[in-house]
């Protein structure tokens, strides 16, 4: 029996063959896989016809928060992976909504075109704001004392309530004596600029007389009238799309939809796949958006800390954050209820004054818990 046994070549024709086979087969299969790439898809309802698909990226802030497209739960957010790439939706108008038990839910339409991705960034409040009370007086241990109702809030550490000022027990708080005069400081100044989404040296003052324009990185906020505005006065390459959205139907639950496949990839490779929704140059645009005051009166406004997309408005019953994206609507939550109210932003901080006590709002209350 002979052990050496080898293996022959395929003859010369065998070979030639198999090769103009999978040659065939990639010149056959090219143009498939290019429809795919560009976002067609095979509509088996419609077997002669295929259909455009685009894409939806979406930012949430929340660990742990629910994403619902067309109310169909697609992804539950992960540390450090609170952004996802939606594909191979039909083209047309779908309802995305973002929750999780404690915070406020954010609930957008938005249009998806053939083979572009349509950008959002969702953001949820908590339900009851977490704050650390700031009070004029505190005991030797360094306890808060007020002498008024709080502010409905959760506050991070014990506070005493007292009905008289004992003075010669308690100690002058100097953080409270140092806040204080931003609130009840007068001020001249009408117009506040920011190189970033926080505060400058120079303090707003909120005093009846607020600051009437905000600028922060391309973005200006300002008052005409009675109502605020957003505009955009950086270049048109930069700006965001939805403050010259074209305008688009509203969702319907009758509208057909499709599979949606939802990958954990980052901006730059979803690029890759389909650019993002935008504007042709030379497209007339007045980059100005209205922002939602329900109907009150506009005391004070800001940028929310580390955003360009959020802004913070200090109305007749509390202070609100709402989104400058005004796509079917403007997204509004409440920061913190109270009737004349005032606010100060320093390096990202918010503190609040209702007349007698210093709030500052611990904005992200899942650090705040940790």
């Amino acid at each position: 029996m002979n052990d050496n046994i080898t293996v022959q070549p395929l003859p010369y024709k065998a070979r030639q063959r198999t090769f103009t086979l999978l040659v065939a087969l990639f010149v056959v299969a090219l143009p498939f896989l290019y429809l795919y790439a560009t976002g067609y898809r095979f509509d088996f309802r419609k077997p002669t016809q295929l259909i455009s698909t685009g894409g939806l990226y979406l930012a949430v802030e929340r660990t742990g928060a629910e994403i619902y497209i067309d109310n169909e739960l697609v992804r539950q957010t992960r540390t450090f992976r609170k952004a996802f790439y939606a594909q191979n939706i039909d083209v047309g108008t779908h309802r995305v909504h973002v929750q999780k038990e404690g915070y406020h839910t954010w609930v957008k339409e938005l249009p998806v075109s053939k083979h572009l991705v349509t950008e959002a960034e969702a953001f949820n409040l908590p339900l009851v704001p977490y704050v650390r009370v700031i009070a004029e007086l505190t005991t030797a241990t360094g306890t808060p004392v007020v002498r008024t109702p709080l502010l409905f809030a959760s506050s991070t550490q014990p506070v005493l309530v007292s009905t008289t000022t004992p003075t010669s027990t308690l100690t002058r708080n100097q953080e409270f004596r140092s806040l204080i005069t931003h609130f009840v400081t007068p001020t001249s100044t009408a117009t506040t600029t920011r190189t970033a989404a926080t505060s400058s040296s120079v303090s707003p003052v909120l005093t009846p007389e607020a600051t009437s324009t905000v600028f922060s990185n391309d973005v200006q906020l300002a008052r005409n009238g009675e109502d605020l505005y957003a505009t955009w006065i950086g270049s048109f390459e930069t700006m965001p799309y939805y403050y010259c959205a074209e305008d688009f139907p509203p969702y319907s639950s009758e509208a057909a939809t499709t599979t949606i496949e939802l990958e954990e990839i980052d901006v730059e490779d979803a690029l890759a796949i389909h650019p993002v929704q935008g504007l042709a140059p030379g497209t007339p645009c007045s980059p100005t958006i209205r922002i939602d005051r329900k109907w009150q009166t506009v005391h004070d406004f800001d940028l929310y800390p580390g955003s360009t997309d959020i802004v913070l408005v200090v109305l007749d019953d509390g202070i609100y954050a709402v989104e400058i994206d005004d796509r079917a609507w403007q997204n509004v939550q409440p920061v913190l209820l109270g009737t004349g109210l005032k606010m100060y932003l320093e390096n990202g901080n918010l503190y609040v004054y209702d007349g007698h006590t210093i709030y500052q709002v611990l904005l992200d209350m899942e650090l705040a818990i940790i």
